[in-house]
């Protein structure tokens, strides 16, 4: 029996749909990827099979009585997605734009103290800048490029066209914010007193661009999640609806809330007035996360509650 035989075994008895058909040509395609996998570890090609094939069948043990529909999310949660391994020139592309990133920090590190005795200090943080600029820009879209294209366990890959339009957005406006601090030090050391009017316009061709090419990206993007990351995000947006329309629940919710942050600006005038305003702020960190605390806690009694 070979691979295509096999998967076609797993799904005997089900009318044959072109739904059906395309989730079995992926489902060969994840198997016969985990075959080769095993067989570049040296595993003989049928010694191979069987280890792949066998557990395939057992994700098939566990679907043996579901219908058709969770039959196949089933292979999809179980077998698809938790085994699914990222190819090596995926892996190799991930490290050559992270030795990019790191390259460019070093090379702005190396500039400044090589040059920090020999220039001015305006042209010298120009220099150093310059010099970590391209690096990391390039570093950026890309890992913006592989991080969209990459199936994870909850999300399917975004569309190369798609993801590179989204690399292109955020390569603009990384340009655009890493080449402010060249152009102010720049402007700064020729002596003009433009400097900071100078900084603000390169804004104008390269982050404006890049932000209104972004913002129309995600306001047009498509829902991406797998079926069990669906019903998760339902659950969690019914336990929320759940917790608001429940009066008692709100209540409770809203005088915790309202001791919080009548307690933090308390403490913050305190501290302010005793230490200093420059670190009292701190208390309002801390205040949003007592509440986001106190939410999912309420949020995981209902939670609970509902189950019994």
């Amino acid at each position: 029996m070979n691979a295509k035989e096999f998967v076609d075994s797993l799904f005997a008895g089900y009318e044959e749909t072109a739904a059906l058909s395309d989730f079995k040509e992926e489902l060969l395609g994840n198997l016969n990827a985990k075959i080769e996998s095993l067989v570049k570890k040296g595993m003989e090609e049928g010694a191979a099979f069987e280890k792949a094939s066998a557990e395939l069948g057992d994700v098939s043990s566990l679907a043996d009585d579901l219908s058709l529909k969770k039959r196949k999310e089933v292979f999809e949660e179980v077998y698809m997605d938790i085994r699914k391994y990222m190819p090596a020139a995926r892996v190799a592309a991930y490290v050559v734009f992270g030795v990019l990133a790191l390259f460019g920090i070093i090379a702005g590190f190396v500039t400044y103290f090589a040059t920090r005795m020999e220039l001015d200090l305006a042209l010298n943080l120009t220099s150093s800048f310059g010099a970590l600029m391209p690096f990391i820009v390039i570093a950026i879209m890309g890992f913006t490029y592989l991080g969209l294209t990459q199936e994870t366990a909850s999300d399917y890959p975004m569309s190369k066209k798609r993801a590179a339009w989204y690399a292109l957005s955020v390569s603009l406006i990384s340009f655009g914010i890493t080449i402010m601090p060249v152009t102010y030090f720049s402007s700064k050391f020729a002596g003009t007193s433009f400097e900071v009017m100078t900084t603000i316009a390169i804004l104008i061709p390269f982050v404006l661009p890049g932000g209104g090419l972004l913002a129309f990206l995600v306001l047009t993007e498509k829902d991406r999640l797998k079926p069990w990351a669906k019903e998760f995000r339902a659950g969690v947006a019914k336990r929320e609806m759940a917790m608001w329309n429940d009066p008692a629940t709100a209540t409770r919710f809203g005088m915790f809330s309202g001791a919080i942050w009548i307690f933090a600006v308390g403490l913050f005038i305190l501290l302010g007035f005793a230490l200093s305003f420059k670190f009292s702020w701190l208390v309002f960190v801390f205040a949003v996360a007592i509440q986001l605390l106190v939410q999912g806690i309420m949020s995981k009694n209902i939670s609970v509650s509902g189950k019994n």
